[in-house]
């Protein structure tokens, strides 16, 4: 009796591909999921890291580091002399942390007497820092903008500069440039009441009256390509204003509500990597920068005694605003914060 081989026929080639695809299908999203949940602790321990230095530092100098130079220092460009200190381009935390994070180096390459604008800081700052960059954020581009009268460089990872705007004051009455949201103070009622990082000084750890777990260090935010103007990717630019370097605790985890600056970055850039439009308030001490990260469902932030926590984009306002204040002296429950 003759043998034959019967090979698939068209039907079942069809079946079994069939198959085969609804089998990626399922595990694709597992996949992705493994994947985001390894970049999330990844980023966890990038802040884990960022908020020991930030305490080591704070053991050398008897303070936290530096959260923005003064904004009440030089800010006429006609004056600019390569020497003058202004707050939109002078040092901050990131600089003064270098040295802790095992970046001797790029830390040796600044020249503190100089602002960071300046050509004997050019090295320093367009040198890449893996230290300040999120996984996940796929619309991160380090250092790619370098103008001779503004120093840029990329961060993920943003200061805790409390319940208030860039001026680190009560939000204002209705109907002010401080309104900044549209509908009057703050609907908890919430005041300034300290932060664990200020302006042009070292912050000692004692100012600190709400203790080092129950006050946010560090957090995320998200980072814009650079379109060539001033506010064309301003939510992370290390050393140029409030979004280079500092985060606000007026507006919970990932906020709809769009940041406030005094400059528009246009609706596309935003969307280009899913930050909402932000809102224009008349001056840079009026503004206001939320924590943001492409984690599905909140950020990662760091605690003044350097624990890191997963907070929700869900926490409620008074939750994250007690938070983010030093000396609020709010009673908030441990099981409320996730």
């Amino acid at each position: 009796m003759k043998n034959t081989k019967r090979g698939f026929t068209l039907v079942e080639l069809l079946v079994v591909i069939a198959i085969i695809g609804m089998l990626v299908a399922l595990l694709l999203p597992a996949i992705q999921q493994a994947r985001e949940s390894a970049r999330r602790m990844q980023c966890a321990n990038k802040l884990k890291q960022l908020s020991l230095g930030i305490h080591n530092y704070e053991s050398a100098h008897k303070g936290f580091p530096y959260g923005c130079y003064s904004w009440a220092d030089d800010c006429d460009p006609a004056r600019w002399d390569g020497s003058t200190k202004r707050w939109y381009e002078d040092h901050n935390w990131y600089s003064y942390v270098m040295a802790y994070i095992d970046q001797t180096a790029i830390h040796q390459m600044i020249d503190f007497d100089y602002m960071m604008s300046h050509v004997k800081n050019y090295e320093a700052r367009t040198t890449k820092c893996p230290n300040f960059s999120c996984p996940s954020d796929i619309g991160q581009v380090e250092n790619e903008w370098n103008h001779k009268n503004w120093a840029k460089l990329r961060s993920n990872y943003v200061c805790n500069w409390g319940n208030t705007n860039y001026a680190q004051t009560n939000i204002g009455s209705p109907g002010t440039d401080e309104d900044l949201d549209g509908e009057g103070y703050d609907p908890n009622n919430q005041r300034f009441r300290g932060a664990p990082f200020v302006p042009k000084r070292n912050n000692p750890m004692q100012r600190i009256k709400d203790g080092l777990s129950n006050t946010l260090m560090m957090s995320e935010t998200l980072v814009l390509p650079h379109t060539g103007s001033a506010w064309g990717g301003p939510i992370s630019e290390v050393s140029v204003s409030v979004g280079g370097q500092t985060f606000n605790g007026f507006r919970t985890p990932n906020s709809e509500d769009g940041d406030s600056v005094i400059q528009h970055p246009s609706a596309a850039i935003c969307a280009s990597n899913g930050i909402p439009t932000p809102k224009k308030v008349s001056g840079h001490l009026n503004q206001i920068f939320t924590a943001r990260s492409h984690h599905p469902g909140g950020v990662n932030a760091s605690r003044c005694d350097g624990a890191v926590s997963f907070y929700s984009d869900d926490i409620s306002a008074f939750v994250w605003q007690a938070l983010s204040t030093a000396a609020g002296t709010e009673q908030i429950k441990k099981e409320d914060e996730i």
